[in-house]
């Protein structure tokens, strides 16, 4: 067998050759991590945001799209009052009357909702980072991507900064963080604060959480029993989240489908450079082979010598497409950081070392199937 120093000493005689497909490699890796990292960020985000024992109440038009979804305020306070088997923290029921609104800036759109006390216990995943929850007139609290969702300047919406939202000027009086959920793009503020900048008799929907997640069923008959009285619906939040995830899976699979055609791709140029490596190498090959090397062992180092080049440009992908981990991108639900996990990373490792042994058997076979007089005298 060829020592590793030969495939590693051919690599360093061929500056230019390797730093072209070294980077072409590097290429791939990144691409296919940012991709996967995208579609299972998208995916996450929308999955991860659904509790199991939280039931929505919904008009009973049947709207799953929150800001479409219309009860009036009174049957909206008679069903968060009576809804059984709500779970109880200090005293506080975890059952909150919400509006939800799409908001704009300008031409930026942004998520604005408003809330009861008892949203904070519904929505338990909500951690306040900065500041405090709203307690005064048109205050409101800003979720972590909610600059990105809006693209504006995270300084825009510092705490003790000032927004105009639907014609009113309001307070930011903290941040709050709710990661790998799509809370986390929203500005949250009073409920009777937004109902009246938003001129809103109406509300969006009732959100409780359980006691025991075993009770979903009980209180989705009570639902059925008094809905027509309220003019509501109950769907729990998994299912609810379920039909926007079943919207967003094609784009998910356009980006693993991208990431497949970028492999594919790096393939078929990696097995062209290294193609055009061998062959300019001809006589070497058939020295080798005249000194006693045999073919396997001549395959053998040509193949190293590709998947050395797949490790260092995996690595390379790998560590660029670690930069944009804490880039957040935006969707109509929210926003969300791409998933970046160690799995994903090794994905893009795989994929360089793939495109590297692929890309490398091709010439490696053809460089030891050249009858030996063809390769000594330096035939193509």
């Amino acid at each position: 067998m060829l020592p590793l120093s030969y495939a590693l000493r051919n690599l360093w005689r061929r500056k230019a050759r390797t730093l072209i497909t070294l980077l072409g490699v590097a290429l791939i890796s990144m691409l296919v991590v940012l991709m996967g990292g995208f579609a299972q960020g998208l995916s996450g985000t929308v999955r991860d945001s659904a509790a199991h024992d939280v039931m929505i109440l919904t008009g009973s038009a049947g709207e799953h799209d929150m800001v479409r979804s219309v009860i009036t305020r009174g049957h909206a306070e008679a069903a968060a009052a009576g809804i059984p088997h709500a779970a109880e923290v200090g005293g506080m029921r975890a059952v909150s009357i919400e509006l939800h609104i799409a908001t704009r800036k300008g031409d930026k759109i942004g998520l604005l909702r408003g809330v009861t006390d008892g949203a904070y216990l519904v929505h338990d995943r909500i951690t306040i980072v900065e500041g405090h929850e709203p307690r005064g007139e048109r205050e409101v609290i800003i979720g972590r991507l909610a600059a990105s969702r809006m693209d504006l300047d995270e300084a825009d919406l510092a705490v003790g900064k000032r927004i105009e939202l639907e014609g009113v000027e309001w307070t930011i009086v903290g941040r709050f963080a709710a990661p790998g959920t799509v809370l986390e793009a929203e500005i949250w503020g009073r409920l009777d604060d937004i109902a009246l900048a938003t001129r809103r008799t109406d509300v969006s929907c009732v959100a409780a959480r359980l006691d025991d997640v075993k009770n979903m069923g009980k209180v989705g008959l009570w639902i059925i029993r008094t809905g027509v009285d309220y003019e509501i619906a109950g769907v729990p939040e998994p299912k609810m989240f379920e039909t926007l995830q079943k919207a967003l899976d094609p784009i998910a699979a356009l980006a693993w489908l991208m990431a497949l055609l970028v492999l594919v791709g790096g393939v078929f140029a990696c097995a062209n450079t290294m193609f055009a490596a061998v062959l300019a190498r001809t006589r070497e090959v058939g020295t080798l082979r005249a000194l006693g090397y045999g073919p396997f062992a001549v395959a053998f180092s040509l193949l190293t010598e590709a998947l050395l080049l797949g490790l260092l440009g995996g690595l390379i992908g790998f560590w660029i497409a670690g930069l944009f981990g804490e880039v957040p991108l935006k969707f109509p639900m929210g926003a969300f950081y791409l998933d970046l996990s160690p799995t994903i990373r090794l994905a893009g490792l795989a994929s360089a070392l793939l495109a590297g042994l692929i890309g490398g058997i091709v010439p490696a076979l053809r460089a030891v199937r050249m009858p030996l007089p063809d390769a000594l005298g330096g035939k193509l």
